[in-house]
């Protein structure tokens, strides 16, 4: 190497000096990447996609405009500015595109929520890495990931401003809330968190204050002067009358309680059941709230009213419903970070919490260097292996060649009875559908009535009749199949290793008449 070269190396290092701690947090970074890359299997991605689609050719639709079935029921498209920020992007890069960008919005909800926890590089990277795993159920191209987002938003402010950051930037908030409430229902999310900070912030004053003495009065006038002098208590007022700045108006505020009220989506939806613990895909879950147990055991410090109400209340809403498993995720990864520096903080794992400034030696910054960059690597390498396997994942989730089998026989164009998991597979590829995942959209009535045949039950013929269903997609070996095998009106098709076809000739050939 030339003298020259030696400078130019030398000038490198002195002014992009890696220490090792810059390198965790790099690798920290290229790692939520690399996990979060995911194929494009979502099964509600395919009409959120053409909702998209529809959205910008023709506006907002107020009622359904996908199946044959329910087209009179009103369609509350509360997610219609994440569904054309996904079929701009589609149209920009594919499905190679939705992967990439939903890739790096879920890096950089978990990016915010290190950039609050205690302990950085090391144990905040530890805590946050834990909770992304456990977040992870959710993960994918859906409009869901602007939930995490903005939550992650919401607590990066407010955790901010907790540490001493000008109060103005809560005023943020009721803007975000607004384009929340355009995103997705899910807005209310922000609101309550808002509310439960506040409700947390001014009770933990009102706790610590000594009424010693006080009369009746006083402590009224006292506990009333802590609550009006709350900060929060007004934003959170405004975030949620913001939140009416949608196409729905005001309506939207009851939205999100006629889902959670829903017993079909609650009992059928598996997102919106209780977790099941013998599935070690909510094994970080659990392993989450006894790490924030083992926390407040050992911290030095009791956790705040705060604290409590947040961990509590989202552990309570997660082991509820898995769906809110990523709540939990988010607003305990800084209460976990923190208690745990405090339990660590003098012991011989003390360099986890607050390790030191040291100067790098330019043999350890080259070797940083060169680690970065293979890490860098291998995460581009993951992510073409993930792209370019897409289309293989997604043809051994969904019906394509059964598909294409109803496009050319001409049995797409008569009404059919298919898998609630299909629908948005058969929207995508332009057949109206019996039924899809706007369970919100077809309502309690229907879905009732859809179990009915699904389920095999005595009257499954029933809304098969009911509808002029001239054939059934549904999964291989399912209970329905079994039942159509053995009815003498229904004759087998079409079957593959994933699906079968069963038409009934009266009602085909009537149709075709």
């Amino acid at each position: 190497m030339n003298n020259e070269q030696t400078s130019f190396c030398s000038l490198f290092i002195s002014h992009f000096s890696l220490s090792t701690k810059r390198l965790f947090s790099a690798l920290f970074l290229l790692a939520l990447l690399a996990t979060a890359v995911r194929e494009t299997l979502d099964p509600d991605m395919w009409w959120h996609l053409r909702a998209g689609e529809f959205v910008l050719q023709n506006g907002l639709p107020r009622q359904d405009v996908f199946s044959f079935t329910v087209p009179h029921h009103a369609w509350v498209t509360h997610e219609w500015l994440s569904q054309l920020f996904m079929w701009l992007v589609y149209r920009a890069g594919g499905f190679s595109g939705l992967i990439l960008v939903f890739a790096g919005l879920i890096a950089l909800t978990f990016w915010l929520v290190y950039r609050v926890c205690a302990g950085r590089p090391y144990l905040a990277g530890f805590v946050t890495l834990w909770a992304a795993f456990a977040a992870a159920i959710v993960w994918g191209v859906r409009p869901q990931i602007f939930n995490l987002l903005l939550t992650a938003v919401f607590f990066f402010i407010l955790e901010k401003v907790r540490a001493g950051a000008n109060a103005r930037w809560l005023w943020l908030l009721p803007p975000l809330t607004a384009l929340w409430a355009n995103l997705h229902s899910g807005y209310l999310l922000g609101v309550v968190l808002l509310a439960t900070v506040a409700i947390g912030e001014a009770g933990q004053r009102i706790f610590a204050a000594n009424f010693t003495n006080f009369t009746k009065k006083k402590i009224l006038i006292r506990v009333i002067r802590e609550i009006r002098g709350e900060k929060l208590f007004p934003v959170t007022a405004v975030s949620f009358l913001a939140a009416a700045l949608n196409p729905a108006g005001p309506g939207l505020w009851l939205y999100p309680f006629q889902t959670l009220g829903s017993p079909a989506m609650q009992a059928y939806i598996q997102e919106w059941q209780s977790p099941n613990f013998h599935n070690p895909i909510f094994w970080p879950f659990a392993g989450l709230i006894f790490l924030g147990v083992l926390a407040w055991v050992f911290g030095g410090r009791r956790p705040s009213l705060t604290e409590l109400l947040l961990f509590l209340g989202t552990a309570a809403a997660g082991l509820l419903s898995a769906r809110h498993i990523p709540l939990f995720a988010i607003a305990a990864a800084p209460i976990i970070s923190r208690h745990l520096a405090d339990a660590l903080a003098g012991t011989r794992f003390d360099l986890l919490v607050d390790p030191p400034q040291t100067a790098v030696p330019r043999r350890l910054a080259l070797l940083n260097w060169a680690v970065l960059g293979l890490m860098g690597l291998a995460v581009l390498a993951w992510t073409a292996v993930k792209i370019s396997g897409n289309e293989t994942a997604v043809a051994a989730r969904y019906p394509a060649a059964a598909v294409d089998y109803l496009e050319t026989s001409g049995l797409a164009q008569q009404p059919g009875y298919n898998s609630y998991n299909w629908g948005g597979y058969l929207i995508w590829r332009g057949i109206p559908v019996f039924v899809d995942g706007r369970a919100d959209v077809y309502g309690d009535a229907f879905l009732f009535t859809y179990l009915q045949t699904f389920q095999a039950t005595p009257q499954w013929r029933q809304p098969l009749a009911m509808y002029d269903v001239a054939y059934v997609l549904m999964e291989r070996g399912s209970p329905l199949t079994a039942v159509l095998a053995a009815d003498p009106d229904w004759q087998e098709v079409y079957a593959d290793g994933l699906a079968q076809v069963f038409v009934n000739e009266k009602l085909t050939i009537n149709n075709e008449q």
